[in-house]
This record gives C-alpha cells, sequence and structure tokens, in this order.
C-alpha cells in the first residue's frame, strides 16, 4: 500500500472549494455588486440587489456546510463551532444590510 504525501489536516478539493467560496469569492461578488449599486444608481430592489442576497446566503450555506462537513476551522485556526456559523451569519447579514444601504444612497436613482 503506498502512503500519502498529504498531511491528515489538508482539506479535501472540495472543502478548499467550499472555503474559497465563502471566504473570497463570495465577498467580492457581493462588492463588486454594492459598488455598482454605488457607481451607477439602481432602483431598490435591482438584479444586483438580487445578486448580493443571493451570494450572501450561498456564503453563510457554504460556512455551515464547511463546518459541518469539512472540519472548518476559526481564523486561529481552532474547530469552528456552530456558534462560530452563527456569529458568522448575522454579522454578514447586518453588514450586507448597511452596505447595500449605502451604496443605494451613494448611487441614488438610476441614470436615465
Amino acid at each position: 500500500m503506498q502512503q500519502q504525501n498529504t498531511p491528515d489536516h489538508a482539506p479535501a478539493p472540495a472543502g478548499c472549494a467550499l472555503r474559497l467560496f465563502w471566504m473570497l469569492v463570495g465577498n467580492a461578488i457581493v462588492y463588486a455588486s454594492l459598488a455598482t449599486i454605488a457607481l451607477g444608481g439602481a432602483d431598490f430592489p435591482s438584479r444586483l440587489d438580487y445578486v448580493v442576497w443571493l451570494t450572501v446566503v450561498l456564503t453563510i450555506a457554504a460556512r455551515r456546510v464547511d463546518i459541518t462537513r469539512w472540519a472548518g476551522k476559526t481564523a486561529s485556526g481552532e474547530p469552528a463551532t456552530l456558534a462560530h456559523w452563527r456569529r458568522y451569519a448575522v454579522t454578514v447579514i447586518v453588514v450586507t444590510a448597511i452596505a447595500s444601504v449605502l451604496a443605494h444612497a451613494i448611487g441614488g436613482p438610476p441614470s436615465a
């Protein structure tokens, strides 16, 4: 039997993809969508608002799956718990709601 050269703590590719999504890709989509709203103006709700909130839901779900199926870790490297997930979910929702209101306030009504 051949021994693998990967350490025991190395996440599987699916776990890595989930972590990349909720940590990086999801945030980039939300930030880009809100920046577009702020720079170009958009009615509320706009298609970009739907993109923002769908992405928020997906990042929160990805974080939960990361914790429950792929032994997700905290920033300090400790095992994440569902308490961490709840705190993450509330923080993401509150921060995104505030950022969305600000983006629409800065952008004003859509330009004709």
